[in-house]
């Protein structure tokens, strides 16, 4: 395809970039670099990071859930004109019914699987969508594939801390297959080059989110990269597979380091910068207390699973295994390892999360303190563990077939029906715990959004006629194909 834009050359970057865990030295005459006043930084926002960011829901992207994305609320709340189409932030949209974790190879093999949504009894597939019409231009379905220039928000879902500067495409991915990097970052339009690695700047991808980002040269930019570098082994049963630390503080450290140095270049004076660091698995309704797991078992089961776990200490059950422990072949066999995590896997798991977030801190600290840009972390681990000692991370599912109703289901949780990702509401307290992290970093006042507004409803049933709900007090049913589709969306 014709190359539409040629993204701005960086180099080389005025940042002496250091290996990680090394102090950042400021920049020569950094005292002459003065960024604008408060609210004349938000004349240009970008932001980077994953599915969280690119307002997944539901198992799926989809316009319902990406026009309530934290980044747009934010844009909007900083006076952007933040309209569908070539607008002052962009997102590359999807219609509905959006495309979900995977398709159904028996029924659907032709088709792309759209989000979830609740039908009354159990979480199922809204619809599905030929995978030739998705890939079709001229479909509409991803009405802004042809933007000639960069989005404003470059979230991908899957995307790893690695894949933030070096992949470009499924092919480029951690996790092999990720398609949702080819209309993301798009490197058929912007023709991908390896940049080399120098003494002032670590190699990357020209295509990939981090150049994107870059060429944009925005003024304020958020970056929550780093949940999936722990998520994707988590969801697996297992903590093998963490990103190592080493690794980990590596490539955060040369990812806001280089970007930073990079931005003083792109605009001649230090940008505000605000990272996210990573909550806690067990406030994410996906890991499921194996005390509660236990207590709501259905009836003909007894009190507890009484066939055991393959994990003897197992603490959480992964949600898909709800469908495992649904299927009668399985009974009088132990909850096998994969579906579960043990009190050490958790142990190692929660280890990592406060490592790695120890490292965002530094970094910032870092960087904030060489005047190469202002910077400071949105606490979301401080923020989910709060909303979770409030009770509103409670799967919808388990207040719905607890006795009810929707609406009042919807409106107690956070969380939409895959366990993961935020609802609507959830992304609005997301939004203005970014606000409130900006004022504080700039001293300016962008007002906060009501989350229980009509604005941030979250209809889990995305207005489909209900089926007869299961008995109050079971666990739910969790069809086994729904299930894979769930699982396979947060695993590598």
């Amino acid at each position: 395809m014709k190359k539409l834009i040629t993204l701005i050359a960086v180099l080389p970057i005025l940042l002496a970039l250091l290996l990680a865990g090394c102090g950042l030295d400021a920049p020569e005459g950094s005292n002459d670099l003065v960024a604008p006043a408060g609210e004349q930084l938000f004349t240009d926002y970008v932001a980077i990071g994953n599915s969280l960011t690119a307002g997944y829901m539901d198992n799926g992207l989809a316009i319902k859930g990406q026009l309530t994305s934290y980044p747009r609320i934010i844009a909007q709340q900083m006076g952007l004109d933040v309209s569908v189409g070539d607008s002052d932030f962009t997102q590359p949209y999807v219609s509905m019914p959006g495309i979900g974790g995977t398709k159904d190879p028996v029924n659907h093999p032709a088709d792309a699987a759209g989000v979830l949504y609740w039908n009354g009894s159990v979480p199922t597939v809204l619809d599905w969508t030929p995978l030739t019409t998705v890939l079709d231009p001229g479909s509409g379905f991803l009405p802004l594939i042809a933007l000639p220039r960069p989005y404003h928000n470059l979230g991908v879902p899957g995307a790893l801390l690695h894949d933030v500067m070096n992949a470009y495409s499924s092919t480029t991915s951690v996790a092999p297959g990720n398609s949702f990097f080819d209309f993301i970052n798009r490197a058929s339009f912007f023709d991908n080059v390896t940049i080399p690695a120098t003494p002032q700047s670590p190699a990357y991808e020209s295509a990939s989110m981090f150049r994107q980002a870059l060429a944009k040269g925005p003024k304020v930019l958020t970056c929550w990269i780093g949940n999936n570098d722990i998520l994707g082994s988590a969801t697996a049963g297992t903590d093998l597979g963490v990103t190592p630390v080493a690794q980990f503080q590596a490539e955060y450290t040369a990812l806001v380091q280089t970007m930073a140095g990079g931005l003083v270049q792109r605009n001649g004076f230090p940008s505000a910068i605000i990272l996210a660091n990573i909550p806690s698995i067990t406030t994410i309704p996906y890991f499921v207390p194996r005390t509660f797991l236990e207590a709501a078992a259905p009836q003909g089961l007894g009190i507890a699973w009484p066939w055991g776990y393959e994990e003897a200490t197992a603490e959480l059950l992964c949600f898909p295994g709800l469908s495992w422990l649904q299927n009668t072949d399985n009974q009088g066999s132990p909850v096998p390892a994969n579906l579960t995590l043990s009190a050490a896997e958790v142990t190692n798991i929660e280890t990592a999360v406060a490592t790695f977030n120890g490292i965002i801190a530094a970094v910032a600290d870092g960087v904030n303190a060489s005047g190469y840009a202002q910077c400071a972390v949105m606490d979301a681990n401080a923020l989910m563990t709060r909303e979770a000692n409030m009770g509103r991370t409670t799967h919808f599912m388990f207040l719905a077939l607890a006795g009810m109703p929707v609406r009042t289901a919807a409106d107690a949780t956070l969380f939409s029906l895959d366990g993961v990702h935020p609802n609507n509401r959830g992304y609005a307290v997301i939004a203005n715990e970014f606000i409130d992290t900006i004022n504080g970093l700039l001293g300016t006042d962008v007002p906060d959004v009501d989350p229980m507004s009509a604005v941030f409803e979250w209809d889990p049933t995305y207005s489909q006629p209900p089926v007869p709900p299961t008995a109050a007090g079971e666990l739910g049913r969790l069809d086994a194909r729904v299930a894979e589709s769930m699982a396979s969306a947060f695993q590598r």
